[in-house]
This record gives structure tokens, C-alpha cells and sequence, in this order.
């Protein structure tokens, strides 16, 4: 079975399933689950997300910081207090 096909399988129910066994490591009825098991239900809510769900609402979203000029105490590389060092000459 493909995952695209294993995916249209998916109920809302069975995503909340997994996504609470993740969270708490152990099925609802208390056996805990394997390593394996983790693995396979974290690809599947990841590709569930992907085809159900806006970017914003997936597991793992991240939202992308707004590009910010430096500060005037930091320099283009991100080096703080470059710009305020002065030359003591004698």
C-alpha cells in the first residue's frame, strides 16, 4: 500500500489517536509504543497534515521571522558593538 493510499484511510479519529500516543508514549489502552510505531505514526501525521491541513495548522509549523535590518549597535554579520569602537590614538 502506497502512503497516499494509506493516508485516504486516515480518519480525524485515528490522526487524534496517534498524535495522543505520541504525546503520551503509550496507546489508549496503556501499552507503550516502539520505537518503530513512533517513527511510523510520526510520518503519517506528517503526510496527513501535508494533504489535509493549511501550513499553519501541521505539526511542526514554524512560522518564518520577518527580515529585520541590524541594529544600530550590530553590524551587517551580526557582530554586536562593531560600529561603537574607536581608535585611541596617542
Amino acid at each position: 500500500m502506497s502512503i497516499e493510499n494509506l493516508i485516504e484511510k486516515v480518519t480525524p479519529e485515528i490522526y487524534q489517536s496517534m498524535q495522543s500516543a505520541i504525546e503520551t508514549g503509550k496507546w489508549a489502552n496503556g501499552v507503550p509504543l516502539t520505537e518503530e510505531q513512533k517513527e511510523n505514526c510520526l510520518q503519517i501525521i506528517i503526510a496527513y497534515d501535508a494533504a489535509n491541513k493549511n501550513e499553519e495548522e501541521r505539526v511542526g509549523y514554524l512560522p518564518t521571522k520577518p527580515k529585520s535590518s541590524p541594529s544600530r549597535n550590530q553590524s551587517v554579520n551580526g557582530d554586536a558593538d562593531t560600529q561603537n569602537i574607536r581608535i585611541i590614538e596617542d
